[in-house]
């Protein structure tokens, strides 16, 4: 019987891609939760405070998840498979309806990273699924969403535009950890808490979408462009 990508072992190309995607995820967003927490105003502001907590936590949970990258629980069920598979490119297209595509982006280059991003999600989903190393399309994935690129002038990109000059790389910080634990789960790497936290990063991106159409939060502040960087 053949066996499939989520009862081997992670590669040692595929942890060490692991080991450096989640540190500099959790670099990326525990910036961002500081300069939205130390620049955004909004009523309530205990509602600011939260919404900076809940990146913090996410931020110090990818800082910890390569500590178990040797280590392995159960292997998640066929179904559960394939939705971890489809999650991850599922996870670029979702951030790109928050950013924006085409006209809709901050800047050509926010619509060509949105793009880049969903192609490199599919065939990462398409090589896990055949059981192959998805470490070739993992490591160009993370150097293109945590490239800094967006030009939203919103609180949570203050900090990063001090430091690049009016770009960021909060964008595509959060598909890019749903992936991140989207395969650790396939791996059996602590299979439960990883495929909660693909959920709790979808549901992440849901509340940016739907705050930023209504209410113009967690974002308030993107003034300059026809939509959310």
């Amino acid at each position: 019987m053949q066996t499939s990508i989520s009862e081997e072992d992670p590669s040692p190309r595929e942890t060490w891609a692991l080991t450096n995607g989640f540190l500099l995820v959790g670099l990326a967003i525990g910036v961002t939760s500081w300069s939205y927490a130390t620049n955004m105003t909004f009523t309530p502001q205990w509602l600011v405070w939260a919404v900076a907590g809940v990146f913090a936590i996410v931020a110090i949970l990818a800082f910890e998840w390569p500590r178990a990258l040797k280590s392995r629980s159960d292997s998640p069920t066929e179904t559960h498979r394939h939705v971890l598979i489809w999650s991850i490119p599922l996870a670029f297209l979702a951030s790109s309806q928050v950013c924006g595509l085409g006209t809709r982006a901050c800047s050509g280059v926010c619509h060509a990273t949105n793009l880049a991003l969903i192609g490199l999600g599919t065939p990462a989903a398409l090589r896990l699924k055949s059981g192959r190393s998805v470490a070739p399309v993992l490591v160009p994935m993370i150097v293109v969403s945590l490239n800094p690129h967006c030009v939203c002038h919103a609180p949570v990109n203050t900090v990063w535009h001090r430091m690049f000059g009016g770009f960021a790389s909060t964008c595509e910080m959060v598909p890019m950890a749903a992936g991140l634990f989207a395969v650790s789960a396939l791996r059996g790497v602590r299979r439960t808490a990883s495929t909660a936290l693909v959920v709790a990063m979808f549901g992440v991106m849901a509340f940016i979408a739907v705050g930023g159409t209504l209410f113009g939060f967690p974002w308030q502040g993107c003034v300059d462009h026809p939509a959310s960087g």
